[in-house]
């Protein structure tokens, strides 16, 4: 079990506590900036080192979502936004298996390497996996939905991959709607469990708002996907329509929208996590006036970068490797190459016009020697 946050007194379900700290003071806590290097290389859960080779197989079981040339299946949840985009996607069968206690047992005062902390291949990803596996935890835990990813303990559902952007939570997999309609409408077992009942239907998926009425929540519920909307900043439904037909083919897709984006997702956008941004340049002043970013690419050598994908991929037990890709206004290739996969190892940077890709390596005694000095 995860150790109690700072200042609260112990108890066996303290995520569900009324008194939630804030996601940012939770990131905080858990170390935003451990690695998912240090995460799965050090300490590696045991589920890790059985002979079946983890991240091995791009086809999704669960869900039956497989990622094609067109690009990684959960680029069609991503719609067509005309002010700008930023996502993070988590294979949590990979994950979990992987690096789940790691994920839990992470303490604020985890070392960190500073080349970890200043290579924009490692942490930025870092910060979007944290940020993806405790929005279960802390955000859907009002909804009743807070131990949804205890394998199998409290849920028959079964979770595949997750997907966040600043406005919505996907949760893909095998879902039952029963089992999270009964979740949703139950009568409140704690004051802050938000009742909520079904009020409308989106291309197929049962669509719930709370009994209370609260502007920006919505729910959508269907056999393969749970999409949250919490936000009172938005017009639930409509993200939940743009979000819902985009998935299914109704609505316009980012990925069709940009080339530069594609062309991102095609080279960068295959791993065990990935974050990504379109929009707002990298440093610039748009990015800058929003000060809880979903992903955070402030880094100097990426200031004017419009589209920037960036994903970690498990390979074994003991080695990880990360691909960037990112479309820049004038790069300078020599600054690039001083950070992007300089804590790794076999490190690989190539500018072409505006088109920065990037490779590195990051294995097991690497990241132990880093954490010693």
């Amino acid at each position: 079990m995860a150790p109690n946050p700072p200042d609260r007194p112990p108890h066996s379900n303290w995520r569900d506590l009324p008194n939630w700290p804030t996601r940012r003071t939770v990131l905080e806590y858990t170390g935003a900036t451990a690695t998912l290097a240090t995460l799965g290389l050090l300490g590696g859960s045991a589920a890790a080192q059985d002979d079946d080779e983890v991240g091995a197989d791009d086809t999704d079981e669960d869900d039956g979502e497989t990622a094609t040339d067109d690009g990684p299946a959960y680029s069609y949840w991503l719609p067509d936004d005309p002010r700008e985009l930023e996502f993070v996607a988590v294979d949590w069968v990979t994950l979990n298996e992987y690096a789940s206690d790691e994920l839990e047992d992470a303490q604020p005062d985890d070392d960190v390497p500073a080349e970890f902390e200043a290579d924009p291949m490692i942490a930025p990803v870092s910060e979007g996996a944290l940020s993806a596996y405790l929005f279960v935890g802390l955000d859907l835990a009002q909804f009743g939905l807070g131990r949804l990813l205890d394998d199998g303990e409290m849920f028959d559902s079964t979770v595949s991959e997750l997907l966040q952007t600043p406005d919505t939570y996907v949760v893909l997999g095998d879902i039952d709607p029963a089992e999270i309609d009964e979740r949703l409408t139950a009568e409140p077992a704690a004051e802050f469990i938000r009742q909520l009942e079904q009020t409308d239907e989106i291309d197929g998926y049962e669509v719930y708002t709370p009994v209370e009425d609260a502007a920006g929540t919505a729910i959508a519920v269907g056999d393969d996907a749970l999409v949250v909307v919490d936000d009172e900043a938005v017009d639930a439904l409509a993200v939940l329509e743009s979000m819902i037909g985009a998935a299914r083919g109704t609505a316009d897709r980012a990925v069709d929208d940009s080339e530069s984006f594609a062309w991102a997702l095609e080279t960068a956008g295959g791993g065990d996590v990935v974050i990504g941004q379109l929009g707002a340049p990298a440093g610039s002043a748009a990015a800058a006036d929003d000060g809880d970013r979903l992903v955070d690419f402030a880094y100097p050598e990426l200031e004017g970068a419009e589209t920037i994908v960036s994903s970690l991929t498990i390979e074994d037990e003991e080695t990880s490797t990360g691909n960037f890709a990112a479309v820049i206004d004038d790069p300078d290739e020599t600054a690039l190459a001083d950070v992007l996969g300089a804590s790794g190892t076999d490190q690989s940077v190539d500018v072409d016009g505006s088109r920065v890709t990037a490779t590195a390596t990051w294995d097991e005694e690497d990241v132990a020697v880093a954490r010693k000095m």
